[in-house]
């Protein structure tokens, strides 16, 4: 069985609709910026190597078990922590 993982950030509009990033290289604020307007106030969600979107907490545990990024993380998740341990550059244009 392989081990559960966080793939990428996503975002879950208002309407309960659910945007995935590309890649882990996008932030939550790449995906807001480029939804538009009807991703104001959206929450900050990350997509799991399952297809589930989950929020940041549940996202901060599975990173941290699967070890693709340190304790010191925290709590909850964020895009940069992601790119951060994974030595990964952020988008410089969508």
């Amino acid at each position: 069985m392989t081990r559960l993982k966080v793939k990428v950030p996503a975002i879950r509009e208002k309407s309960g609709k659910i945007v995935e990033a590309p890649s882990k290289a996008w932030s939550h604020d790449d995906l807001i910026a480029k939804a538009g307007k009807k991703a104001k106030d959206a929450k900050h969600m990350f997509e799991l190597s399952n297809g589930k979107v989950v929020n940041r907490k549940k996202a901060a545990k599975v990173a941290e078990k699967a070890g693709e990024v340190p304790k010191s993380v925290g709590k909850k998740l964020h895009s940069h922590d992601l790119r951060r341990a994974a030595k990964i550059k952020k988008i410089k244009q969508w």
